[in-house]
């Protein structure tokens, strides 16, 4: 199992979506109900806008003693994130997340770049765990470089 495995054969879906209007409260039951630890923002035309995490969650509502009714999804979210299209190989998707600290990328169609699923450390810890090794190496290596400039 090399480069021969694509995103699109191990990203969770269907894909779990939020629009950045709705409040953290609202999108975090959505996350609940999914098991799921991120979901996408989209528009209302369906284009990515956004990815929300529960560590957003954690950090930027909880952490602070906001009310997650007070708080919409839009405060919070990470806009234009990185994002990986479907017949990406798994390694490249691998060593992005590693190389950016990410362990979350939206899947986008390749005609329509409208997100139709999620990959995360998890799903590829599933089909390939030697690939994790290069995730954590290369957050590492990208953490020691920040810390010389």
């Amino acid at each position: 199992m090399r480069g021969d495995v694509l995103v699109r054969d191990v990203m969770s879906t269907p894909l779990v979506y939020v629009y950045a209007f709705h409040s953290v409260r609202e999108a975090a039951a959505i996350m609940v109900e999914k098991n799921v630890g991120s979901v996408v923002v989209v528009d209302e035309a369906g284009r990515l806008i956004g990815i929300m995490t529960r560590t957003d969650i954690l950090r930027h509502v909880v952490a602070k003693g906001l009310n997650p009714d007070n708080v919409r999804v839009s405060d919070i979210m990470t806009r234009n994130p990185l994002y990986v299209l479907a017949d990406t190989p798994v390694e490249e998707a691998a060593r992005l997340m590693g190389s950016r600290g990410v362990g979350h990328l939206p899947v986008l169609d390749q005609k329509t770049f409208k997100p139709i699923g999620m990959i995360s450390k998890r799903d590829i810890l599933r089909i390939a765990p030697h690939y994790i090794t290069l995730v954590y190496a290369l957050r590492v290596e990208s953490a020691g470089s920040q810390g010389r400039e």
